[in-house]
């Protein structure tokens, strides 16, 4: 473990997150803490090989912001933000180079403790993009942040904690937008505005919209293998297109759950047609399907049915 993950400044501090896919979270977690790395003089550079998700908007595209180019040297050591399991971090990542991870879910907090100690930040909060706020209050840098770099952490915070209203949103994730809406100013109705070019995003594509953002990994014997989310302003269009949503999730595997949260009315519509996966979601929420669909009567992160099911299991001591 080391004392000092910046001993050598020699050495390039790659920033990365997931293989598959990054979200705005992901994406916005990267480039603002190698800027903060920057900032107090270290060669950082935000990289990824994984594909951008639909909460990456043209807007956000447009802001001028770019990752960095990256070769790879023996000598890289790497920080990992907004994943912890190991085996979805990007393909460029050495695991015994890595020197920080930085994430907001839960399962791998013991691991990443044992090996890695303080450098190990992993808390059960609504955005990553928070916890990267955070250090640059430590820091005193908050001041410095661009006005662009504080616009991508304000979409990953409204779209991690579903502007606000999910269950993992506590008063930290509100104190660190209204510390960014300082540093960019009044943006009026910023929220309807990016989830809704979010939606026009995925409408646009549905099936790929659905691939990229569908984590294929066993979680624990309550959930399927393959779990899919959206989030969306507004959930008419993708119920009235469920035989896309069936073919697309139904090529990846039999067992499969697609979790489509509309910000409009506050709500989750799960969607599955396996009789196993869905009678273990009946369980889960005591609440019976209609027509493949489970609505529930508020939002759910994936990240929170995942640890409500695996709540679930370590009281039975099943896990």
């Amino acid at each position: 473990m080391k004392a000092d993950i910046f001993e050598n400044k020699k050495n390039s501090i790659i920033v990365t997150s997931g293989s598959k896919y990054i979200d705005i979270d992901a994406y916005a977690g990267i480039i603002a803490y190698a800027n903060l790395l920057r900032l107090k003089g270290m060669p950082a550079k935000a990289v990824r090989t994984a594909k951008l998700n639909e909460s990456i908007t043209q807007t956000l595209l447009n802001l001028g912001i770019t990752l960095d180019k990256y070769k790879k040297a023996k000598n890289d050591e790497f920080i990992i933000i907004d994943v912890s399991n190991k085996d979805y971090f990007d393909k460029i990542v050495n695991e015994e180079k890595i020197v920080e991870v930085i994430d907001h879910h839960t399962g791998f907090e013991e691991y990443w403790k044992n090996k890695l100690g303080k450098n190990a930040k992993i808390e059960f909060i609504g955005s990553v993009a928070t916890l990267i706020v955070e250090e640059y209050e430590k820091e005193n840098l908050l001041s410095r942040m661009s006005k662009e770099i504080a616009i991508l952490l304000m979409s990953a915070i409204l779209d991690n904690t579903l502007n606000f209203k999910a269950k993992v949103t506590n008063e930290r994730d509100k104190k660190a937008y209204k510390n960014l809406e300082k540093l960019v100013g009044n943006i009026t109705k910023y929220n309807e505005k990016y989830f809704l070019e979010c939606q026009q995003n995925i409408e646009k594509n549905l099936r790929a919209s659905i691939e990229n953002d569908t984590k294929t990994e066993k979680i624990c014997d309550i959930l399927p293998f393959c779990f899919g989310q959206l989030t969306l302003w507004n959930k008419n269009y993708i119920l009235s297109n469920k035989d896309i949503v069936y073919e697309t999730l139904n090529n990846m595997s039999n067992e499969w759950m697609l979790n489509v949260i509309s910000l409009e009315d506050g709500k989750s519509y799960i969607i599955a047609n396996n009789t196993t996966v869905k009678k273990n979601l009946e369980e889960l929420f005591n609440k019976s399907f209609t027509d493949d669909v489970l609505e529930l009567e508020q939002v759910w992160l994936r990240k929170e049915i995942i640890k409500k099911a695996r709540d679930i299991l370590k009281n039975e001591g099943l896990i």
